[in-house]
């Protein structure tokens, strides 16, 4: 029960970092912060098991963990708030890697509800993954410009707020269309509100 207490705590904590690093970056030093948020990286990585994907986290943990070592031999905030665009870099390259060696990223997660995938479908997975390897690449870019040249409020604002709210319009959208589009249920939570609103295919 403590364990998975902990895993919540610092699992939400991760989600949350950009507000919380605001709040603790007016009380707290810069150090402090870096330790905190290092420990935290390195906790979560020991508790995956092994395999191919605990190896494909390395590159971000080991980004990760360097950006908070630099802090806190520094104690200097400024480093750290290179952490989402650090994110972001790394996400569109998972992504764009999956492009160059399929599957895409969209459809293995679309593989995780079926198995029943049509070549329509798969092309139609290799679009939506340009269109995140897209996003990513632009939200990195937004993220170092207020990581260099902004104040920590309107950081905070951007990469622990706006930049959520952009992640969930695209995935709203896209599930939108995606119903409009193949009228296909399997399964999923929101199956049942979209069949009333796309109702399948005759």
């Amino acid at each position: 029960m403590l364990k998975t207490i902990l895993q919540l705590i610092i699992t939400c904590g991760f989600i949350f970092y950009p507000l919380l690093m605001y709040w603790g970056l007016q009380h707290y030093s810069p150090r402090l912060i870096a330790i905190l948020l290092g420990t935290g990286v390195t906790y979560n990585l020991l508790q995956i098991q092994s395999g191919p994907y605990r190896l494909r986290l390395l590159f971000p943990v080991l980004g990760t963990l360097t950006l908070c070592v630099l802090s806190a031999l520094l104690n200097q905030s400024s480093v750290l708030l290179y952490l989402p665009f650090l994110i972001s870099i790394n996400l569109g390259l998972s992504f764009s890697y999956s492009l160059v060696y399929p599957p895409s990223m969209a459809e293995v997660f679309a593989r995780m509800s079926t198995n029943d995938i049509s070549e329509e479908t798969i092309r139609y997975c290799r679009l939506l993954t340009l269109i995140w390897v897209i996003f990513f690449v632009g939200n990195a870019a937004i993220a170092s410009l207020t990581a260099c040249c902004a104040e920590l409020k309107v950081w905070s604002l951007y990469n622990g707020f706006i930049a959520y709210c952009a992640i969930g319009l695209l995935f709203t959208g896209e599930l939108c269309y995606r119903y409009w589009r193949f009228r296909r249920y399997v399964g999923l939570p929101t199956d049942s509100l979209f069949r009333k609103i796309f109702p399948p295919k005759e």
